[in-house]
């Protein structure tokens, strides 16, 4: 019986989670879009492409004091948290317990340069493990959503990925590496061998977004190196709820602390990983 009704109480506490989590991103999302063409001061992080504007911050700010106030007992790690040598280090430590992983923004510079291509990322994780994922283009007002084992959803529509069955059907996404430009030359021989097997390649900017597009079917795959907790905690677990695999390039289950990231329908994962080998 007691452990019944611990079930029932964690239970409800992540439909609250889930609740306060899509709160949390549309008032994240209505703040973002007032300041759409007017970002404030534009800084620069380790490179030119990597990007944080005043209202990046804003954005944190308003999600960490809401999680903050409601959730007091619960971890945090933000894309703004990556200044610091020891964010990896903040993630790492979290072994137990509830934890907010929160993009702000994933695809700054497209919100800089008033590209309808960006997001707010919110994922919750529990012992380590993705439990929810939000993620809201207040642009379009493509809200995504998941719960773990209750399916993905689009402005509350359920999402299944694509049924491309080869490369030859799909359109796959991919990106720089934020913070090693040495690597953009593999990028650029991984695209060149990929192009004519594959129907297209896109460079969208937000793989956060690109995840849910695989989720609901609009790529059938993507493949990036360099990305972070923030920018796939929340995509992965949309992505998976709605029939999709997740991997490093090495085929291993991807964890969110992995340098590389392979994402696909499932059915073309085998080919996608053999051909973005070099």
């Amino acid at each position: 019986m007691e452990d019944n009704m611990e079930i029932g109480m964690q239970q409800d506490l992540q439909i609250k989670l889930y609740e306060s989590a899509l709160e949390y991103a549309k008032q994240a999302g209505r703040l973002v879009l007032e300041h759409m063409g007017n970002t404030g001061r534009i800084e620069q992080k380790k490179n030119a492409s990597d990007l944080v504007t005043e209202v990046d911050r804003m954005s944190e700010m308003l999600l960490r004091n809401q999680i903050q106030q409601e959730y007091p007992g619960h971890w945090i790690l933000s894309e703004e948290d990556s200044c610091q040598a020891n964010a990896y280090e903040i993630f790492k430590r979290q072994k137990s317990g509830y934890g907010w992983i929160i993009d702000p923004i994933d695809g700054t510079t497209n919100f800089i340069h008033g590209i309808p291509h960006f997001s707010i990322s919110i994922g919750i994780v529990k012992d380590g493990k993705p439990i929810i994922g939000i993620v809201y283009n207040p642009v379009t007002n493509e809200l995504y959503t998941a719960r773990k084992s209750k399916g993905a959803y689009l402005n509350g529509k359920l999402i299944r990925v694509g049924k491309e069955l080869q490369l030859a059907e799909a359109v796959l996404a991919t990106g720089f590496h934020a913070n090693d430009w040495n690597s953009g030359s593999r990028l650029v021989r991984q695209i060149d061998q990929i192009a004519g097997k594959s129907r297209n390649v896109r460079i969208i900017g937000a793989a956060s977004l690109d995840l849910c597009w695989i989720a609901s079917g609009k790529l059938t795959g993507l493949w990036h190196e360099g990305l972070n907790p923030w920018d796939t905690a929340a995509g992965i677990l949309i992505l998976t709820e709605a029939g999709g695999c997740v991997t490093d390039k090495e085929g291993n289950p991807y964890r969110l602390y992995h340098d590389s990231l392979v994402a696909s329908n499932s059915l073309i994962h085998k080919e996608f990983l053999e051909t973005i080998k070099l």
